[in-house]
């Protein structure tokens, strides 16, 4: 009786008895029906995820901590050399006793400021990291308004974060001409890198204004050419005022966070009564007549309300927050289906302007910037 296995020809290459080859030609027949190989799903991957995936390991999230370790700001930030140099915000580092670097799993420091100018916001680390990827830098001189842009970063602390958008424009504020992104950024996005299509640097997100949506700004990678050596120290790293025009302000450092939702009868379609929330103030300076827009939705994403909310009369110090009751009194927020599980609706909390009354003095960019 045959037995299936292999054999070798008179040129020792190996072959199939006629059971195997039958095995072998089933096995094909399956492999046609199963999904493309890896190789075919990178030739299918979009230039985002190309970019993600060949960038991420070399983007990095920074937190700045005073004297007695309490944390003052987080950020992101990305290697330029591969034994461990980074770029990232000059307001990131600045006022900081010390700098962690969290990068892959690992977490290590920043040892010293290499490169500062005051007239940017932006340094450059040696790390205590010794082998790392670094990414390429392109000509920001060669940007255009339209082009597409991928920025990666840590918003809110979210490591490995990815976000997509066009140059909305190139705006000249102060000595320095910013990329006006449209890519979404948030607080720990500040450092980040902002590529091109092709997967190169082009600029460092570093604010985003408060009218508008979507206005957010990176500084051009370019600069890091007129970034002289320094040997400043973390909290010495204070880059020179900047606004972004009359009248704006950094959302970023205005905010909610601690919100309780309160809810009417709980039946189906049950009413969101109202939400206490405390409202931040991380700027330097007190602030008054905050202004809101709450945007409701059902679970089906379909906009149920808005509510336009202005706290006249509000005074909120630098550095210190408010509790505050927003009234919303929205039906169809919960919708049961059954027994006791609901799928929620959404909301969203705008900042829409805010006045300044008061300042503890100076206006300088790390006392707009600085993300706590």
């Amino acid at each position: 009786m045959a037995r299936a296995g292999v054999f070798f020809g008179p040129d020792f290459s190996p072959r199939l008895a006629a059971p195997g080859r039958a095995r072998l030609a089933a096995g094909l027949a399956l492999a046609a029906l199963l999904p493309a190989s890896h190789d075919a799903a990178f030739a299918q991957e979009s230039a985002t995820a190309r970019i993600a995936r060949e960038n991420l390991p070399a983007v990095v999230t920074l937190v700045a901590v005073d004297d007695h370790d309490q944390p003052l700001s987080l950020g992101s930030g990305f290697f330029i050399t591969r034994d461990g140099v980074l770029v990232t915000n000059a307001h990131v580092v600045g006022g900081a006793a010390r700098i962690i670097v969290r990068w892959r799993g690992q977490r290590g420091t920043a040892l010293r400021i290499l490169n500062f100018a005051r007239k940017y916001d932006l340094v450059t680390l040696q790390t205590s990291f010794e082998s790392t990827p670094a990414v390429s830098l392109a000509d920001s001189d060669s940007v255009a308004v339209g082009q597409d842009v991928v920025v990666l970063g840590s918003p809110q602390g979210l490591e490995g974060t990815v976000s997509t958008g066009i140059v909305g424009g190139l705006r000249t504020l102060g000595p320095v001409k910013f990329l006006q992104i449209t890519a979404p950024i948030s607080p720990g996005s500040s450092g980040g890198p902002v590529f091109n299509s092709v997967g190169r640097v082009i600029g460092i997100a570093t604010a985003t204004s408060a009218r508008g949506q979507n206005l957010n700004f990176a500084l051009p990678v370019n600069l890091l050419r007129d970034l002289p050596p320094a040997t400043v120290a973390f909290n010495a790293a204070t880059p020179a005022a900047f606004d972004l025009r009359e009248g704006d302000r950094l959302k970023d450092l205005v905010y909610f966070n601690n919100i309780i939702e309160e809810f009417g009868f709980l039946t189906e379609g049950s009413t969101l009564a109202s939400l206490t929330a405390s409202l931040q103030n991380r700027t330097a300076e007190t602030i008054a007549d905050v202004r809101v827009l709450v945007v409701v939705k059902n679970p089906r994403g379909e906009v149920l309300d808005f509510h336009l909310r202005d706290f006249k009369g509000t005074v909120i110090p630098p550095g210190l927050a408010k509790q505050v009751s927003i009234p919303i009194l929205t039906r169809g927020f919960r919708t049961w289906s059954s027994g006791v599980d609901y799928v929620r609706g959404t909301y969203e909390i705008r900042l829409l302007d805010y006045k300044i009354v008061g300042s503890r003095g100076g206006n300088s960019a790390e006392d707009l910037f600085k993300l706590r």
